[in-house]
C-alpha cells in the first residue's frame, strides 16, 4: 500500500472498500444480534403467562362476622378458613393474610403489602340465613381495592379476592340448602346460588390523575432514561471537550487538542457532570408533570431528591461501564440498566406474577428500586415500608457499587500505564498544533518540514 506524501490529501476511500473486511460488519451484527436477543427473551418472558407464573400474590381477608344470636353459627369465620385452605392452582399461587380488623388489613394496604382485601360483614351469617326464609336479604361484601399496587396487580388482586368471595359464600351456601330442614323455594334457591352481593371499595383515597397506578411507573421509566442516556451525552461531550473525541454539529466538525488526564480523573469529571445536570433534569421532569401535566404528585421535594439520587445511581454506573469497555459498554449498559431492568421492575407487572428467573433479576436490577420508590412517594404518602426505605437503600449501594467499579476499573487501568492516548502523543500533538497557523486553509497542503534533532 502507497503512502501519502506529508502535507497531501489522501485519495478519497471507496464505500465498498470498507466491506471488505468482514469484522467491519460482522462485529456490529453480532453484538447487535446478541443485545437484542437477550433484550428479547426478557422482555416477552416476563410477560407470556402471568397467570400460571402467580406465585404468592398478597390478599387480605376480614372476617367481621358476629354470627346468628343463640345459634353456634358462625359462617363467615367457616367461609375465610375455607379459603385459606382451598388448594390453589398453581400450588400457592396466593398468599392469604387473616386480620382481625378492616383497620388493620387497611394499614396493610397503605404500607402496598396486599393487592386486595375481603371484607365480611358483621350481619354475613344472618343474611345468609335468610336466604332460606321468606324474608330473603343477599350479604354485601367488600373488597378493598389497592389501585397504587398497579394496574395489573391491582386487576389480579380484585379478580382473586372477588371469585374467592363468590366462592366460599357460594360453598357455605350450598351447606346450609343441605341441611335445610324442609323444601326451599325455587326463588329461594335461586338466590342460594349467587348468594352475596360483592362490591369495590377504595382502601385509600386515590388522586383522579394517577393513571389508574401506571405514572409511578412512567415516572421511574423517566428517571432511568435520563441516568442512562444522561451518562452517554456526558460521556461524549467531556470527551469532546478533553480532546478525546470531536464535536460535530451538522456539517461543523470541532477537534480540540487532547488534554493530559487520566483515565480516573476523566472518570470522576464525568461523574461530576452528570451529577450537575441531573439538577435540572430532574427538575424539568418535575415541573412537566406538576405543571403541564397536572399529575397528583404529593411530596414533590422528597420526590426530588429521590429524582437525583436515581440518575446518579444510574448514571454512575453506565459511566463505569462506558469508560471502561469504550463502545461496548454502550450496550452492555443498555442491556443492564434498560432492557433488563424495565419488564422486572414491578412496575407493569408485579414481581408475583413474573416467572423464577424474571423475579431473580428483579431482585437486584435498578429500575425496580426506582419504581418502588416512586410508588411509595406518590401514592402511599411516603411511608418507609411502601417500599421507600428499600429503595433508598438499593439505591446508595448501587451508587457506591458504580462508583466503586468506576473508580478501581479506571485506576489499574492508569497503573497499568494503559492511557487512552500516552502522554509522548499528546505533547507531539499539542506541538504540533502550536506550530501550525490558525489561519491556514485546511484543504490546502502543508510544506515539508526539516527534521529536527
Amino acid at each position: 500500500m502507497s503512502r501519502t506524501p506529508i502535507g497531501h490529501e489522501p485519495p478519497p476511500m471507496a464505500v465498498l472498500s470498507y466491506f471488505r473486511h468482514p469484522k467491519n460488519w460482522l462485529v456490529p451484527s453480532v453484538v447487535l444480534s446478541a443485545a437484542l436477543f437477550a433484550i428479547t427473551v426478557v422482555f416477552t418472558g416476563s410477560v407470556a403467562d402471568p397467570a400460571a407464573d402467580l406465585d404468592h400474590a398478597p390478599i387480605g381477608v376480614v372476617s367481621l362476622d358476629k354470627g346468628v344470636p343463640d345459634r353456634p353459627m358462625n359462617v363467615g369465620d367457616q367461609v375465610v378458613t375455607g379459603i385459606i385452605d382451598q388448594p390453589q392452582q398453581p400450588s400457592e399461587a396466593v398468599s392469604w393474610q387473616r386480620f382481625d380488623s378492616v383497620e388493620a388489613a387497611t394499614s396493610a394496604i397503605a404500607d402496598n403489602e396486599l393487592f386486595a382485601a375481603i371484607v365480611l360483614p358483621e350481619d354475613y351469617s344472618a343474611k345468609l340465613g335468610s336466604l332460606l326464609g321468606p324474608n330473603p336479604q343477599r350479604p354485601e361484601i367488600t373488597v378493598l381495592t389497592n389501585p397504587g399496587a398497579g394496574t395489573m396487580a391491582a386487576e389480579i388482586g380484585n379478580k382473586i379476592a372477588e371469585s374467592a368471595a363468590r366462592g366460599g359464600s357460594a360453598a357455605a351456601a350450598g351447606q346450609l340448602l343441605a341441611h335445610a330442614p324442609g323444601a326451599v323455594s325455587p326463588a329461594n334457591a335461586v338466590l342460594l346460588s349467587d348468594p352475596v352481593t360483592v362490591v369495590q371499595h377504595q382502601a385509600l383515597p386515590f388522586g383522579d390523575r394517577t393513571g389508574n397506578g401506571m405514572t409511578a411507573f412512567f415516572y421511574a421509566l423517566l428517571l432511568m432514561m435520563v441516568g442512562f442516556l444522561g451518562a452517554n451525552v456526558v460521556n461524549g461531550l467531556v470527551d469532546a471537550e478533553l480532546g478525546f473525541g470531536p464535536t460535530e454539529i451538522g456539517p461543523k466538525r470541532r477537534m480540540l487538542a487532547p488534554r493530559r488526564i487520566t483515565r480516573l480523573g476523566t472518570y470522576v469529571t464525568k461523574c461530576l457532570t452528570l451529577a450537575i445536570a441531573s439538577i435540572p433534569a430532574a427538575t424539568a421532569i418535575l415541573a412537566a408533570s406538576v405543571f403541564v401535566l397536572d399529575l397528583d404528585l404529593p411530596h414533590c421535594g422528597l420526590l426530588w431528591l429521590f429524582s437525583l439520587l436515581a440518575i446518579n445511581a444510574i448514571g454512575a454506573g453506565t459511566l463505569a461501564v462506558v469508560t471502561l469497555l469504550g463502545p461496548i459498554g454502550i450496550v452492555v449498559s443498555m442491556v443492564f440498566f434498560i432492557g433488563w431492568s424495565i419488564p422486572v421492575s414491578g412496575g407493569a407487572i408485579p414481581q408475583q406474577a413474573l416467572p423464577p428467573f424474571w423475579r431473580f433479576l428483579g431482585s437486584f436490577e435498578p429500575m425496580r428500586a426506582v419504581a418502588d420508590g416512586v410508588r411509595a412517594i406518590i401514592y402511599f404518602d411516603a411511608h418507609a415500608d411502601a417500599g421507600l426505605s428499600r429503595a433508598l437503600v438499593l439505591l446508595v449501594l448501587g451508587l457506591f457499587a458504580g462508583l466503586a467499579l468506576g473508580l478501581l476499573g479506571n485506576l489499574f487501568y492508569d497503573r497499568r500505564g494503559l492511557h487512552r492516548i500516552h502522554p509522548r502523543a499528546i505533547a507531539h500533538i499539542q506541538e504540533f498544533l502550536h506550530r501550525v497557523p490558525q489561519h491556514e486553509d485546511p484543504a490546502k497542503p502543508l510544506a515539508a518540514s526539516s527534521p529536527t534533532s
